[in-house]
């Protein structure tokens, strides 16, 4: 049975509306708005019929406290009130409720109106929830679909084969070694295995080239982080899926790419992903150098501490290296 909870500070008509109600459905009577929210905050229920005026908090308040619950916004509320005028109803409507009963109420016509808004409102569910796996099973093969072109980019030059696979395998590591639940480590391994997506806007020559960028050429390079924020920014399946693509080249000290942004404002995720981004640059081989010798990388990593990486994020990396992690190149 669905369960109605009813607020009204006169006892006769909670007397009243529980007796017609209590066949069909589940009823709680309480006395004020005070009582309903300490209701709601141990227990649930499918609709509130809830009067307007009522002593120390009304119903427009009560019924302001609901909707700003991210827990109670949508249970559907019916206003009970002896103001039966259409600027009272209207504004009820306006504010949020769902419906309007006046008072003295009609028992057949408060019932009908109960039945037409849980029917309604069970009918939203439902379709909202299809409506959610759908949209998870099209962004699903979008993020599938992402995950091939990042393998194809990674084709065009053997240097950084695995490479994305070796920033996520490092970086959920991380994560987990900062206690981030299940769920969040899978967003971040995400997020790291399209941090270069973006480079399919950059030419080949210039991802391939066997020495050293020229200034023009290294800033067609960077445009990556922002192209491939652009392509993942609208993706939802994965909280904040962009965040990798877009800021992995930002600088603790706020001297990054592509925005500028320092400290705690860069995204934890991007810090993370930046760490281990940089560390499989240095630990493997590219066109234009061989991998550089452990020592070298550690005193690299070193500096960059607080400069380039966050320098929390970079002693839980040393933890890792001191036992034992290392990553296959």
């Amino acid at each position: 049975m669905k369960h109605i909870l009813i607020v009204d500070d006169n006892k006769t008509n909670l007397v009243m509306a529980k007796q017609e109600l209590s066949e069909e459905y589940n009823v709680t009577p309480v006395v004020s708005g005070a009582q309903a929210l300490q209701f709601l905050e141990k227990k649930h229920t499918d609709l509130i019929l809830l009067d307007i005026n009522m002593p120390e908090m009304d119903g427009w308040e009560t019924m302001r406290r609901i909707r700003a619950n991210e827990s109670w916004t949508k249970i559907p509320i019916i206003f009970l009130t002896a103001d039966a005028s259409p600027e009272t109803e209207a504004r009820c409507l306006s504010d949020g409720a769902d419906d309007f009963i006046a008072k003295p109420f009609v028992p057949q016509v408060m019932k009908s109106r109960i039945s037409r808004i849980l029917e309604l409102h069970d009918l939203r569910n439902d379709l909202e929830a299809k409506l959610e796996e759908k949209t998870k099973q099209v962004e699903l093969i979008t993020l599938n679909s992402i995950m091939a072109i990042a393998k194809t980019i990674e084709a065009k030059d053997p240097y950084i084969s695995g490479h994305s696979d070796r920033v996520a395998l490092c970086s959920v590591e991380i994560a987990k070694r900062l206690g981030w639940d299940e769920e969040r480590v899978k967003g971040l391994n995400y997020m790291a295995l399209m941090h270069d997506i973006g480079k399919i806007g950059v030419p080949d020559e210039i991802l391939n080239k066997p020495m050293p960028l020229k200034d023009e050429e290294y800033a067609i390079l960077k445009r990556h982080s922002s192209v491939g924020g652009d392509i993942l920014k609208n993706i939802r399946t994965i909280h904040h899926l962009y965040y990798g693509a877009l800021y992995h080249h930002e600088r603790y000290d706020g001297r990054g790419y592509p925005t500028g942004l320092a400290g705690e404002d860069i995204p934890i995720e991007a810090r993370i992903i930046a760490i281990a981004d940089s560390y499989d640059a240095m630990t493997s081989n590219r066109a234009y150098r061989d991998r550089l010798p452990d020592d070298v990388v550690y005193e690299e990593l070193r500096k960059g501490r607080g400069t380039q990486f966050d320098p929390q994020l970079i002693e839980i990396f040393f933890e890792m290296l001191n036992q034992g992690f290392v990553l296959d190149s």
